[in-house]
């Protein structure tokens, strides 16, 4: 007995260091716009952050363009339907946007907001990734499948699947996150087989098989390095060199001492969400489940800063991180919650 006691006493010290709220110089607020009264089920920015479309749980799918915070698209399959877009993505080249109403995706053209295709499929859609270029898509399906579809061609490219093998499970997995590479090689899924996947699309073949501590629920790919994220619900984040697969860091969003080791404890524990980086390639800015924000050294993986976003009364629970993004001079973040709050932070 003594000795259970002294243990929780040797706990509490650290878990009041682990629970801090926010660490370092976080970033001043300097401005908030409301995207949606209800709140968003979506958000995505532009590869070059001048555009974000929003999947308003009350509205149709909306385009934004950032300069002058206008609407300029609005968009739906079914116009006179109830809002239905549940799922948002740009292309690679920011030339289309998709959006995913039940089993339906839509491509819409940013220059002009007009439908440049629409592909069904026989089962709703739980993610998706648009290549590049727009000419393909990466969906994952309830059907426990993921399918590399080709919009120009109008057919199935490649079938990806997740086995139970890694859950003791005899069978396939639900893929809940999927990526493309931004030179359209590489594909990746992550599944409640609780690993994240490699592919070469050019062949179907899997290049690797990275396990985690839960179920995987965000995928991202570097825009300029070949570095990827994956990230567990309630567990730990990576950043991986690839295709080789090596760990870079994962991501320590407690301030728990570098020197000991991390413990395997929920509090230490945070959903990762959303992931953006700076032109310059030196920072990160990542997004959680519990409204926080989190500002890294990219290369080093070192911690900045955390912080949390907004909420629409001090009494209101707080938000999902949906999207975060930084200006091209990497001074100003943009983050945007799924309470229908967008904010802009500067960093000192």
């Amino acid at each position: 007995m003594a000795s259970t006691a002294l243990r929780r006493l040797l706990w509490l010290p650290a878990l009041s260091l682990a629970l801090a709220a926010c660490s370092g110089d976080a970033p001043t607020l300097i401005s908030q716009t409301e995207r949606s009264q209800a709140g968003s089920h979506a958000v995505a920015f532009s590869p070059d952050n001048q555009y974000l479309v929003v999947a308003d749980t009350e509205e149709n799918a909306r385009l934004w363009r950032l300069a002058d915070n206008e609407v300029i698209y609005s968009w739906q399959s079914m116009p006179d339907a109830p809002a239905m877009t549940n799922l948002v993505g740009f292309s690679g080249d920011g030339r289309f946007v998709a959006t995913a109403e039940h089993d339906t995706v839509m491509i819409w053209s940013v220059a002009s907001g007009e439908p440049f295709n629409r592909v069904q499929f026989p089962y709703p859609v739980r993610a998706m990734a648009l290549s590049p270029t727009g000419n393909a898509i990466l969906v994952a399906l309830t059907n426990r499948t993921a399918v590399y579809f080709d919009i120009n061609r109008n057919r199935v490219v490649h079938i990806f699947q997740h086995d139970g093998a890694n859950v003791n499970s005899p069978v396939d997995q639900l893929i809940n996150a999927v990526a493309i590479s931004p030179d359209g090689h590489y594909a990746m899924t992550g599944g409640d087989d609780w690993t994240a996947r490699l592919w070469q699309l050019d062949t179907g073949e899997q290049m690797q098989v990275w396990p985690h501590n839960n179920s995987i629920n965000f995928l991202a790919f570097h825009p300029d390095e070949p570095a990827v994220i994956t990230a567990a619900a309630n567990g730990h984040t990576y950043v991986r060199d690839y295709p080789a697969g090596d760990i870079r860091y994962f991501l320590r969003t407690s301030r728990w001492p570098k020197n000991f080791n991390y413990p395997d404890f929920p509090v230490f524990l945070i959903t990762t969400t959303a992931a953006g980086f700076s032109s310059d390639g030196e920072y990160m800015i990542t997004g959680h489940t519990n409204e926080q924000l989190c500002l890294w050294q990219f290369h080093s993986g070192e911690k900045i800063s955390c912080w949390k976003t907004g909420r629409r009364a001090a009494l209101m629970p707080g938000s999902v991180v949906q999207a975060v993004a930084f200006s091209e001079d990497g001074q100003t973040i943009f983050s945007e919650s799924g309470n229908g709050l967008s904010e802009q932070w500067q960093r000192r």
